[in-house]
């Protein structure tokens, strides 16, 4: 019997978000794993793009002591994706306040590069 249409869509934008002390990493693999469906793709892109650049500047702002202030930031973001991804179906996962107008281009852009 097949597997219904869109569950592997959904398990693979779960794995875009999931691992919770990178998922930026999740993402990276999940733009090459579903680089066929363009859903699926954006999403581990738009991780890729969020997670990576909170991760940055943690790192960068822990030198001066306010690294985790982003890392809370990167906790808070890191559960509503989950949630999110665990209650739709694979669809696109934009970023609450800043996805429209900012991150939403760049995950465009790194999910139309991969062929």
């Amino acid at each position: 019997m097949a597997a219904a249409p869109g569950s592997n869509k959904k398990t693979y934008t779960i794995l875009a978000y999931v691992f919770i002390c990178a998922p930026w990493i999740g993402g990276l693999i999940m733009m090459f794993v579903g680089k066929d469906d363009p859903d699926v793709k954006w999403n581990g892109a738009n991780s890729t793009v969020i997670f990576g650049a909170l991760f940055i500047i943690a790192v960068v702002l822990s030198f001066i002591g306010i690294g985790i202030f982003f890392s809370i930031v990167s906790l808070i973001l890191w559960i509503y994706f989950l949630i999110r991804s665990l209650s739709g179906n694979g669809e696109k996962i934009s970023t609450p306040l800043i996805g429209p107008a900012f991150t939403d281009k760049f995950a465009t852009q790194l999910a139309d590069a991969i062929h």
